[in-house]
């Protein structure tokens, strides 16, 4: 399990987009990931983001903890109650980045659960959801993140995307999203929708799937291509 960041590693320490495209790229309502990214009534952030003056605070570990975060979100687990449950992860796993941590599927669900039987974790599992189905949920989420030899994330696939397969990686294309097996990013490919041009000749530029433009206006532009 990868225990801490490296002051090199770009992973944790080079901004690569901002609030609003980060939730974006997730699915995550702007005013959600902003929550989790600045704290809930002024307790600390949920996410690993850089300082608020940046221009792009969301680091790919920052985003990685967000994909996370909203797979348990999904899972009945309540973001605005796990604070202290993260403090108690961080105990279990002796690291930081408890979020983003392979081992979450398993021993982190069993203390997640644990925990809010306690007085301390009231409320943070929707009274509807099961040990059972949180672990198959996160356990199904976690597949689309690659991790390095030292238990790191290291390639994030944005589900959000589907059917089109997009990813994430700092060591390609500066870390912008990108159509995997490519080095095309999404947003230049929305780009030129924006500018007029139409998905065919979109997607005979940059040699992709018309159905692969078509997903980009529509996740980054609002728009049927």
């Amino acid at each position: 399990m990868g225990r801490r960041a490296s002051t090199s590693d770009a992973r944790f320490t080079e901004g690569l987009m901002n609030l609003a495209e980060a939730g974006r790229h997730l699915g995550v309502p702007q005013q959600t990931f902003h929550r989790w990214a600045r704290g809930y009534q002024g307790g600390e952030p949920l996410l690993h983001v850089l300082e608020p003056a940046r221009t792009l605070p969301v680091t790919f570990i920052a985003l990685t903890e967000a994909y996370v975060l909203d797979a348990l979100r999904d899972a009945g687990v309540r973001p605005q109650k796990i604070r202290p449950a993260l403090k108690r992860l961080r105990i279990e796993f002796g690291t930081q980045y408890v979020l983003t941590a392979a081992e979450l599927a398993t021993d982190g669900i069993d203390v997640l659960w644990d925990f809010s039987r306690t007085p301390d974790g009231d409320g943070l599992i929707a009274a509807d959801s099961g040990q059972h189905v949180i672990r198959e949920i996160v356990i199904g989420s976690l597949s689309y993140i690659n991790y390095d030899d030292e238990g790191n994330p290291r390639q994030l696939q944005l589900p959000e995307w589907l059917p089109s397969k997009v990813v994430v990686d700092v060591h390609r294309s500066f870390g912008q999203p990108i159509f995997a097996g490519t080095g095309v990013r999404v947003a230049d490919v929305a780009g030129m929708i924006k500018a007029g041009d139409s998905a065919e000749t979109v997607a005979d530029e940059f040699g992709l799937d018309v159905a692969d433009v078509r997903t980009s206006a529509r996740i980054l532009l609002g728009l049927a291509a």
